[in-house]
């Protein structure tokens, strides 16, 4: 399924993503809070590595996610391709968002249904956590695996260059 586009610029990307890691810590703060944080007794260690399993498979998912993208056409218009390029982008952001997301959502819920109070959490959301901040925060590393796959027939996309403008 091809990703699709947004109409976004670098600074709108970086909000977003520090909105989202803000929402997703400051929430989890909360429920970690509620259940009582950790004063009950520690999860089985099979659930904790079932949990941190699905972090994993967010992170292969995450990490694909950039593979998704077709390369643009050299012979389009400079400024049309940067644009284009930053709305792929912002769209892997999403993707990308959606699938960590899910590791941590699966923790918090895991922490209501059962009894072990905030450690699902802790132990298994908090990686998920830094696993989101690591995939949705637009840096050289993210930046550069996606201009890679959007300039392999020799466009010049100039994405890393627009978000070091902001």
């Amino acid at each position: 399924m091809p990703l699709a586009e947004y109409e976004a610029s670098p600074q709108e990307v970086r909000r977003f993503a520090l909105l989202q890691i803000g929402l997703t810590a400051g929430f989890m703060t909360l429920i970690f809070l509620a259940l009582g944080g950790t004063d009950a007794d520690l999860p089985p260690w099979w659930l904790l590595a079932a949990l941190l399993l699905v972090v994993v498979v967010a992170a292969v998912l995450s990490e694909r996610v950039w593979l998704q993208a077709s390369p643009l056409d050299p012979d389009d218009d400079p400024d049309d391709l940067e644009r284009r390029a930053v709305g792929i982008y912002a769209a892997q952001t999403v993707r990308k968002l959606m699938f960590c997301e899910a590791s941590v959502l699966l923790a918090i819920l895991v922490a209501f249904v059962g009894t072990w109070g905030g450690w699902p959490i802790l132990l298994a959301g908090v990686p998920g956590l830094f696993l989101l901040g690591f995939e949705t925060w637009p840096g050289l590393r993210n930046l550069t695996m996606t201009a890679a796959m959007l300039e392999a027939e020799g466009a010049e996309t100039r994405l890393v260059e627009s978000f070091r403008s902001w």
